[in-house]
């Protein structure tokens, strides 16, 4: 109703104007034929409002799918209505017809391309291992170079595999019994030789009565996005990143705390932007942006709650609130 009212606001003010209009015509000829005055303002109001109200009729449908955003654009009526709104309808449906077709070609074209990088990845993952077994020589100094760029091409690896399945998170979603200290030991273990070559100490004040219902995968994934950028900014050697979990009246609070350069007040609100790295994405030309918007992915999938709390020159804490149904 308001959108009709709006769309004949230039007729509804032609009509005041040409009553004013009236009235000043009777006025400059000093009322005399006052009666004749008011039948014709009346004649004017009746037939406007006739005017109105029929082509109210005629095209409410019309006004009322385009004042309501949020109805369902597969229903259509092209068979109800004025002969406009008909119109209006068919027209609709066939537009909405090769929206649907153009779809359908744009996800089948985004199957193809997540099939295409997913088995890329898994093909890489072959020849990574095998450089992997042949760089276990520690005492070689080259080796263990090329051992250290294996490792950043399977956390590269595993950022685009895990991306991509994000898309179709229920279908890789195991729920599992297990306690959370088992889980962070995991993540650990994973980033083992990226603590020992920055000097880093990992410390775990994780009761082994946490248990909790949850991907086992997905949620080791995540805390190594999250261990990977403690260690990556934390450029101070012998320093600790501390995982630590406490129980609350609706869950856990699960903490990751390190003691690197921090993150600047101004970025906060947007590190959970995909490819967003901020200030310190200047200074470490390696960073992608991509771990905390994953982790931030993660927790929502899980329905976890994440808050991060940070100070240049202290450290960042990132706070990971997991319900546990009683």
């Amino acid at each position: 109703m308001r959108l009709f009212f709006r769309s004949h606001l230039s007729f509804l003010l032609f009509a005041l104007i040409l009553s004013l209009s009236t009235v000043g015509i009777f006025w400059l000829d000093g009322y005399k034929n006052t009666r004749l005055a008011i039948y014709i303002l009346f004649l004017w109001a009746v037939l406007g409002i006739l005017f109105l109200t029929i082509r109210y009729f005629g095209y409410r449908r019309v006004f009322k799918r385009l004042e309501q955003a949020d109805i369902v654009a597969s229903e259509f009526h092209p068979d109800e209505g004025s002969p406009f709104t008909q119109a209006f309808e068919s027209y609709l449906a066939q537009q909405y017809h090769a929206y649907q077709i153009d779809l359908q070609k744009w996800r089948a074209k985004d199957t193809d391309r997540s099939i295409f990088i997913n088995q890329w990845v898994h093909q890489m993952k072959t020849p990574v291992s095998v450089i992997e077994l042949m760089t276990q020589n520690q005492s070689d100094p080259t080796l263990r170079s090329i051992q250290e760029e294996t490792d950043k091409i399977k956390q590269g690896l595993d950022t685009v595999l895990y991306t991509l399945r994000l898309e179709t998170f229920e279908n890789d979603f195991v729920v599992e019994h297990t306690d959370l200290k088992t889980l962070a030991t995991e993540a650990i273990n994973e980033h083992k030789r990226l603590f020992i070559r920055n000097h880093l100490y990992p410390k775990v004040d994780i009761s082994p009565d946490l248990f909790l219902e949850t991907d086992k995968k997905w949620f080791v994934f995540m805390l190594g996005q999250i261990l990977s950028n403690s260690i990556k900014y934390s450029p101070q050697k012998g320093s600790n990143v501390e995982i630590t979990a406490i129980t609350e009246t609706t869950g856990y609070l699960l903490t990751i705390q390190d003691y690197g350069i921090g993150i600047e007040k101004s970025d906060l609100p947007r590190i959970f932007r995909p490819f967003f790295t901020g200030e310190n994405g200047r200074k470490y030309q390696h960073s992608t942006g991509m771990g905390l918007f994953l982790v931030s992915e993660i927790c929502k999938k899980l329905g976890y709650q994440l808050t991060v709390e940070s100070e240049i020159g202290s450290g960042t804490t990132i706070l990971i609130r997991i319900p546990i149904q009683k």
